[in-house]
């Protein structure tokens, strides 16, 4: 197989093997089904989608590691056997109606763990293979997390309807399955990139590079050539080759200059801040529909709802990540500015979610918040490894992007058990059924999105900081100005 042919081949199975990593976002429309079948309080069921949230996060760093330095092909396997455990686990404790909130948070946790092992391991693959266009061959099997709720959500209301059961066992073995048919092709790509034959070339300078006025030093890009063939790369000059070989080799920053670094942790709390937000909305908009429509009283219809409101999440996410591949080497390759400046589309639709959320009232409407939910959540996981590779370099890349996933583990806390605990502050019970219920509809809730706002507030003032500081100490060194 040619070069071309199996780089396509590559692509398509890490965009394949990209529904499985996005089957947690399904929470919101298996959740409270199994809340209410296990006797599960809305705090409890908040604390259950956080252990998802803790396993995203803290299998990051390991992940990285085994990525970097065993390649991604046992990531993947990993992460397949620890997805397929977590739903099969939840689907034996739904039949047996095993009331243990510790053991459905750990099976939930299992899911987050194992896709953050196959989300990190794509990544990886497909930065290696298209060195040119990392922006764009990143951001399919990122766009199909995403998309994963939706694809799984419409599989499940057309085959199983409301059984729980059968729908999480779907969604065991399927992810098995997916993850064997796109096997082939990312262990080759694996194999190929230890041998050598993948040139890891890095256009983009590391932050360590900048001069004191926070500007980026010249990187030159070097073109991919086989190995072993007559085809060299033209250059100029030998001492421009030269130059070439030496800013691509320091390009790659290690580990230890990573945590050195200021941006690195400021993208840390931005990611962590935007993403615990989106989050928040995600797990919780199950809850939300349920409040809106206390009034219906029908179980069917409400579920029926809930999982539209996923889908919507599900294709507005994977939209905002393909936009952002996009639109981040548009930035890039064209207007020659740093990719960070995306941060600002992310920022601003999840600031407007905190608002909207707070004002909403009407059910019919939902779909907008969950729109711009979607877009601002995708655009946030799309755009984060972009700034990472940018900064950094490939060659950390996994550990790099391991560390990052700590970021959302101490808001997204904060934002669910608030959510949970404000939620169940306003439950009554039913004479009739004996069971708590909501029906003040978006006063259920709504007090949640008047303190996050204040979060998304905050996290735009640093997106500022992030972007315009370089600038002001530009100006302030007019001397250091001819560096790009």
């Amino acid at each position: 197989m040619s070069s071309a042919y199996h780089r396509a081949a590559t692509l398509l199975s890490c965009t394949l093997v990209g529904f499985v990593c996005g089957t947690l976002y399904l929470y919101s429309a298996f959740g409270p089904q199994l809340a209410h079948r296990l006797s599960y309080s809305g705090t409890d069921a908040q604390f259950i989608a956080f252990s998802g949230t803790i396993g995203i996060a803290l299998s990051g760093v390991p992940a990285g590691l085994i990525i970097d330095q065993r390649g991604f092909t046992i990531a993947l396997i990993i992460g397949a056997l620890s997805i397929a455990l977590g739903y099969l686990g939840l689907k034996d404790q739904f039949d047996d109606v095993y009331e243990s909130v510790s053991l459905s948070a750990f099976f939930v946790f299992l899911v987050g763990a194992g896709s953050t092992f196959i989300n990190s391991s794509l990544i990886k693959c497909c930065a290696i293979s298209f060195p040119n266009n990392r922006g764009i061959a990143t951001s399919f099997p990122i766009a199909t997390y995403g998309l994963s709720a939706f694809a799984y959500s419409a599989v499940g209301s057309l085959l199983f309807k409301t059984d729980t059961s059968r729908f999480l066992g779907f969604l065991g073995y399927s992810s098995l399955a997916i993850c064997l048919i796109g096997l082939p092709s990312i262990y080759l790509a694996d194999a190929n990139s230890n041998k050598g034959q993948t040139i890891r070339n890095l256009p983009r300078p590391s932050l360590e590079s900048r001069s004191s006025s926070g500007k980026r030093s010249p990187s030159i890009e070097l073109q991919p050539y086989p190995l072993g063939s007559g085809s060299f790369p033209r250059q100029k000059n030998l001492a421009e080759e030269l130059i070439q070989k030496k800013i691509q080799a320091s390009s790659d920053s290690s580990p230890v200059e990573i945590l050195k670094s200021t941006n690195f942790w400021l993208v840390l709390i931005v990611l962590g801040a935007l993403a615990a937000l989106g989050q928040m909305y995600i797990y919780s908009v199950g809850y939300i529909v349920k409040s809106l429509l206390s009034e219906v009283g029908d179980d069917k219809v409400i579920t029926k709802e809930q999982q539209f409101q996923v889908s919507v999440l599900s294709i507005a996410n994977c939209a905002g990540r393909l936009l952002c591949g996009i639109l981040g080497d548009l930035i890039s390759n064209s207007l020659k500015k740093s990719r960070s400046w995306i941060l600002f589309f992310p920022c601003s639709l999840l600031l407007l979610v905190q608002i909207v959320g707070y004002q909403l009232e009407d059910y019919s409407k939902l779909w907008i918040e969950s729109i711009i939910n979607g877009i601002g959540y995708g655009f946030t996981w799309s755009s984060i490894p972009q700034l990472l590779i940018e900064y950094f370099g490939v060659g950390s890349f996994s550990f790099a992007w391991g560390v990052i996933n700590l970021g959302p583990i101490i808001p997204a806390y904060y934002f669910t058990h608030l959510f949970g605990s404000i939620y169940d502050s306003n439950l009554t019970i039913d004479e009739t059924t004996k069971l708590e219920n909501c029906l003040v509809k978006s006063d259920c809730y709504r007090s949640t999105f008047g303190r996050t706002f204040f979060f998304a507030l905050i996290t735009f003032v640093v997106v500022f900081w992030i972007n315009v500081s370089p600038i002001w100490r530009n100006r302030r060194s007019p001397r250091d100005t001819f560096i790009n």
